[in-house]
């Protein structure tokens, strides 16, 4: 019969929400009866489900060694990545911040399975196999295309705290983006719905056009410049500094094409002209979207911690030919 023993981030949680976890491949209303039948013992008494365990608690589980594999982890297991896409921004004992590159999804999903930046984080951390109730995890995300930083918990403590911070917006995200035109006036906030446009064919497409939840960004022009392009004028550049107030999903996409200030080379929600042109005499091939800076009180040393990621090399020839620098704030 498995024994299994509580680690750290284990520790704190209720038996029954620490067994839904464990075993993932087994039914709720299984796991409810193995502690009603009295088939699960803690620290060798009978368990009910409701205490709260600590860190070295041993729990024993009256289920077959082939039931237990099968319903674990450890039966699913990923093929551990050997690349590392990403650059290391900040590590310590509790977090993780990378620098993500363009192209490199965030989790794994269709045509990215088994190789995405979460999938690289845990090969390059080397996070145990097998069962577990938790494994380090990203605090946020960033679109595919979008390049930049990205928080990850190391553990389960500072995972929530980092989650809290997040939703009371103690951790600051700053982007920069090359928008068609220049925004009037030159620093504000857009309080706009986020309108949605998704691939045909996709679990969302029936959202296009519709209007989602309504989303908070603040902008502020860094620069303005003109760029000749061939086959037409030249044309008005803004490279503005971008903070998320909400979080939704394509919110400063959605946000510069209502403001009438398109992302330079977003497929969804750009310009198609321009960014053919800009493809065509500079190699733009992405959204010219960076999360360039985050700036946090670190959750558990409680120390200030302020970090800032140059440009990645697919958008260097725009920023040279702009002569772009890195917004100082």
């Amino acid at each position: 019969m498995p024994t299994v023993t509580v680690d750290r981030d284990g520790a704190g949680q209720r038996l029954d929400r620490f067994l839904r976890k464990l075993l993932a491949g087994m039914p709720s209303s299984h796991i409810f009866k193995l502690l009603r039948t009295r088939k699960v013992r803690l620290n060798g008494k009978r368990a009910r489900g409701e205490e709260r365990l600590a860190e070295g608690d041993a729990i024993l589980l009256h289920v077959a060694e082939e039931r237990f594999s099968e319903d674990t982890h450890a039966t699913r297991p990923r093929k551990r990545s050997r690349r590392m896409d990403f650059g290391v921004a900040h590590e310590d004992a509790h977090l993780l911040v990378v620098s993500k590159p363009p192209f490199l999804a965030v989790h794994p999903g269709a045509g990215h399975a088994e190789d995405s930046l979460i999938d690289q984080v845990h090969a390059y951390l080397e996070t145990p196999e097998g069962p577990s109730v938790f494994r380090p995890s990203l605090a946020h995300r960033l679109d595919r295309d979008t390049s930049g930083l990205v928080i990850v918990g190391k553990d389960l403590e500072t995972l929530r705290k980092l989650s809290e911070m997040f939703q009371t917006g103690a951790v600051v995200k700053k982007y920069v983006a090359l928008a068609l035109g220049c925004p009037r006036p030159a620093k504000g906030e857009w309080d706009m719905v986020v309108e949605r446009r998704d691939l045909p064919g996709s679990a969302r497409e029936e959202a296009r056009g519709r209007a989602d939840a309504p989303g908070r960004t603040a902008y502020r022009v860094a620069l303005t410049r003109e760029l000749p392009l061939p086959g037409g004028r030249p044309v008005e550049l803004s490279l503005l500094v971008l903070r998320l107030l909400t979080g939704k999903t394509h919110q400063i996409r959605s946000h510069l094409l209502q403001a009438g200030h398109p992302l330079a080379g977003d497929p969804r929600y750009g310009d198609r002209e321009l960014n053919r042109r800009l493809r065509d005499a500079h190699g733009l091939r992405r959204q010219f979207l960076h999360a360039f800076r985050l700036e946090l009180i670190h959750p558990i040393t409680g120390k200030p911690l302020q970090l800032v990621d140059p440009y990645p090399a697919d958008l260097a020839p725009l920023v040279e030919a702009l002569h772009l620098g890195v917004p100082a704030f």
